[in-house]
């Protein structure tokens, strides 16, 4: 793949080494799937320079909120940058209305069967179930998340004393509404996206404060999501098959 230099390079963009040994990271096996919303994005953008300047400030301000909901997981009391405080606020919120207890945060996890790594968000207890949190700053959940929590999942029950896993998706963003017609509009990376309320009328919008909001979305059929996540993994490696040659 020409896109990489050496070995070294894509090793360091792809994976993790542990003991001594080098394995792809669940993130960049994931990837190999096509995201129809992404390639929608590109298109929607005036250029491909400023689609990247704007996807990579997004993504900034989504690691900014990351950070801050895990620092305050592990029991810790971060400052709350202004610019994600509404954000942060419909968090706090969630916690104080439910019950959860982290085990681990921001941990790295191995399959030794499957031969890959990864980073877990969270291993929690939700309302007393234990499971993994990943944590999202996206508008919406999307249908690739379940993979990829269930490769952690899979990692994590080769411990044979860990129980059975639920897996969820937290997903935490802010937005202004409209006071007339519901609809949202959501400033990120200083791209500012607008989202009707379906067959909405046409509306001089009149927008509210800005305001967080936090979605628990608990993600089933486990043995389905997996079988994707390794078929991912085959593609993965047949696509990298030059590279995964070299080490």
């Amino acid at each position: 793949m020409s896109w990489y230099t050496n070995s070294k390079q894509f090793k360091d963009e792809n994976g993790y080494d542990i003991d001594g040994i080098w394995y792809p990271r669940v993130t960049a096996i994931v990837s190999i799937k096509s995201k129809p919303a992404l390639y929608q994005y590109y298109a929607n953008m005036p250029d491909f320079k400023t689609a990247e300047t704007v996807k990579e400030k997004s993504a900034e301000e989504g690691t900014l909120i990351h950070d801050t909901v895990e620092a305050i997981l592990k029991g810790e009391s971060p400052a709350i940058p202004e610019i994600i405080a509404p954000a942060v606020g419909a968090f706090m919120n969630f916690i104080n209305n439910n019950e959860i207890n982290a085990h681990k945060v921001e941990e790295r996890i191995l399959s030794k069967k499957h031969r890959y790594s990864g980073t877990l968000d969270v291993l929690a207890e939700v309302n007393g179930v234990l499971g993994v949190l990943d944590i999202k700053t996206s508008k919406a959940i999307y249908r690739d998340y379940n993979i990829q929590t269930s490769a952690y999942v899979e990692a994590l029950i080769e411990n044979p004393m860990m129980p059975a896993l639920s897996r969820w998706i937290l997903r935490i963003d802010q937005n202004k509404k409209c006071i007339k017609c519901g609809a949202s509009l959501r400033t990120k990376g200083g791209n500012e996206k607008i989202t009707t309320v379906y067959a909405s009328a046409p509306c001089n919008h009149e927008w509210a404060d800005i305001k967080g909001e936090c979605e628990l979305k608990e993600l089933k059929n486990y043995d389905h999501d997996i079988k994707a996540f390794l078929a991912c993994k085959t593609l993965w490696e047949w696509e990298n098959d030059y590279w995964l040659k070299q080490i």
